[in-house]
């Protein structure tokens, strides 16, 4: 479960330094020891005590070059509640003067006696993030950061219209949180305590001792007004622009507890059951600092390749295999994890989409560097290869399916032909956005698929691919249509060839997210002809 999602802002040149102090104060306050400057720097996996149980902190850093990129995530089983696991997740990205942090606190539920409600709370880092601030004048949140400050209105009719404009604008990424005095004059939930909770989520509004009710009323209306303690809660606009807002009435404030820390924590879930959507949506990312160190590596292999010979290459590529298979399982963790937050937070769904993807783009390259070397018996491969590869796979856009054609003939070239159909096809599809998942398979295909051929059929081969990805014929509408046959048809040696087999990727009618792969099966010279990677091939009903 998603408890708490937060993204700030800092400027001022010494940003990355205060971050790195609330880092460390953290850490030392959870671990009970201050790591060293270096730890928190590096890739690493440690394994420590929180109180009583056992923690791990795993530490991502790919620091080479701006953005300097940092993941910080604390893993670790509920001290009370059984079955109940932890995960702090913090993320800084450095560039120049400016800094962006995100900190998410979620929980797994692991077994059925982890019923004890979670109390919503700020974690603690962005305490003394706050705190760090407070001590240093050359670093400050940046203007866009919600919630630095209590605001206050009352004084002026103005202040109320300033407030209403604020309340009813389109773009408001905050929430409004609006406090009203008692009739004592002091607040059911002070002030200041409540903003430092709330920074970088939502804007507290206090109404002065005194102010004029009934002006506030014929500004903002009776039912965005609020009085003799009550509190309003004026949600992020809805994408239509729809206002909603919650008022709690003083009686109901009371009832939450004694302690101004229950009342705040449950002014704290209303909010960032509002915001933490949004806010995780910004959220920097472990998997993507990692796959960005993946790909800064891959770029200073292939800046430096020219000056390495097949073994020096070969070490290298050897050692970032190894660094994407550690990466692997835990990307798998957190696909897992945000699989679970769908089915609270619908909108979350696509946040971790294309990490399987990147992944298998990574080890495809890899691989296909490594078999080359092997081809090669040892001699280096061509520059022309080397560059196409690592430029992919520094890439951070997917590949076209002409790229991708292209790349596992200059790969695979004994094992398969590409038709000038198929390079047509592909011209004419440029914009197909799953392209990675489209190389994938061109890559299974001529290598598992059709080694599992030759050993035993398409029955055998065909279990290569996932679900929806291959069929091995087309339907019997289709068989039994001649223009429709005609279709999938190519010149092959001369000769006109029916390819009904092809792999597939959507349904819809997009060419940017729908592809056909038509080929044909040259069991005499043992390859994979592939005739046609573009548009699905017309049907009865298209």
């Amino acid at each position: 479960m998603l408890v708490y999602a937060n993204h700030l802002k800092l400027q001022g040149e010494g940003a990355e330094e205060v971050v790195l102090q609330a880092v460390t104060d953290w850490f030392t306050l959870q671990l009970g020891a201050a790591p060293r400057r270096e730890v928190l720097q590096s890739n690493g996996v440690l394994e420590v005590r929180r109180g009583k149980v056992p923690a791990r902190l795993r530490i991502h850093a790919t620091l080479e070059q701006e953005p300097r990129l940092y993941s910080w995530v604390l893993l670790f089983p509920d001290e009370y509640v059984k079955g109940r696991q932890w995960a702090i997740e913090a993320g800084a990205r450095v560039s120049g003067q400016t800094l962006e942090l995100s900190c998410v606190a979620k929980t797994d539920e692991q077994s059925t006696l982890a019923m004890t409600p979670i109390r919503a709370f700020q974690p603690r880092l962005v305490g003394h993030l706050v705190h760090r601030l407070q001590q240093t004048e050359d670093v400050r949140f940046a203007p866009e950061v919600p919630g630095v400050t209590v605001e206050t209105v009352g004084r002026t009719s103005d202040s109320y219209r300033a407030l209403l404009a604020d309340i009813q604008r389109p773009r408001r990424h905050y929430p409004i949180v609006l406090l009203s005095p008692t009739g004592a004059g002091g607040y059911l939930v002070d002030p200041a305590q409540l903003q430092t909770a709330l920074v970088g989520l939502a804007q507290v509004v206090r109404l002065l001792p005194g102010h004029d009710l009934e002006e506030m009323k014929g500004i903002l209306g009776e039912a965005q007004s609020v009085w003799n303690g009550a509190i309003g809660i004026f949600n992020l606009p809805t994408p239509g622009g729809v206002l909603n807002e919650r008022i709690f009435l003083a009686k109901t404030v009371e009832e939450w507890g004694d302690a101004t820390a229950a009342r705040i924590s449950r002014l704290l879930a209303w909010v960032t059951s509002n915001t933490n959507v949004e806010r995780l949506k910004q959220r920097i990312r472990p998997e993507m600092v990692m796959k960005t160190g993946i790909q800064r590596h891959l770029e200073s292999l292939r800046s430096g390749s020219d000056r390495m010979n097949a073994t020096q290459l070969r070490q290298e590529v050897e050692q970032t295999s190894r660094i994407v298979e550690d990466q692997a399982e835990w990307i798998h963790v957190l696909e897992d994890d945000n699989s679970r937050l769908e089915k609270e937070l619908a909108e979350t769904k696509a946040l971790l989409d294309g990490s399987r993807a990147d992944l298998q783009k990574k080890e495809y390259v890899l691989q296909s560097l490594k078999d080359q070397l092997d081809n090669r018996c040892g001699m280096r491969m061509s520059d022309a290869d080397s560059e196409q590869l690592l430029t992919l796979a520094g890439r951070s856009e997917p590949p076209t399916p002409l790229e991708c054609i292209e790349l596992i003939e200059n790969l695979y070239g004994d094992r398969c032909v590409i038709l000038d159909s198929a390079r047509a096809s592909a011209r004419e599809i440029e914009r197909f956005s799953h392209g990675r998942q489209l190389l994938n398979l061109l890559r299974l295909l001529v290598t598992r698929y059709r080694d599992l051929l030759i050993e035993g059929g398409d029955s055998k081969a065909r279990g290569v691919f996932g679900r929806n990805e291959y069929a091995a014929k087309e339907s019997e509408t289709i068989l039994n249509n001649k223009t429709l046959r005609r279709a999938r048809t190519f010149d092959y040696r001369g000769k006109r060839v029916e390819m009904f087999r092809h792999l597939k990727i959507g349904v819809s009618d997009d060419p940017g997210k729908t592809i056909r792969v038509h080929f044909h099966w040259d069991a005499d010279n043992r390859r994979i002809v592939i005739g046609h990677c573009g548009r699905h091939l017309p049907v009865l009903s298209r």
